[in-house]
């Protein structure tokens, strides 16, 4: 990534490494659509209104979920607590 990568669609991009699970066909279709939705945004490059369009989601959602793992940082001064979801992480850092 080049230093340009380091913000995308408005927000600082953080240094993550997108861990795949090994079987996602165990997981739940919540848990599946996290997954498909970093792996889009960090392996793939998508946009944030791209994946948006591609799955169908709220914009709110990609961005909650990209701030859950970690993807992305937040932008807010005063930002909403950090849901226990964070922890189980599907990244490490770079």
């Amino acid at each position: 990534m080049g230093a340009e990568d380091l913000e995308r669609d408005g927000f600082q991009v953080t240094k993550k490494v997108f861990i795949s699970p090994k079987d996602t066909a165990l997981l739940d279709p919540v848990r599946k659509r996290k997954i498909t939705i970093c792996n889009l945004f960090a392996n793939d490059g998508l946009p944030m209104c791209d994946i948006v369009r591609v799955l169908d989601e709220k914009y709110e959602h990609v961005v909650m979920v990209l701030l859950e793992q970690g993807l992305i940082r937040e932008r807010r001064k005063n930002p909403r607590p950090v849901r226990e979801e964070r922890r189980r992480s599907l990244f490490r850092k770079f």
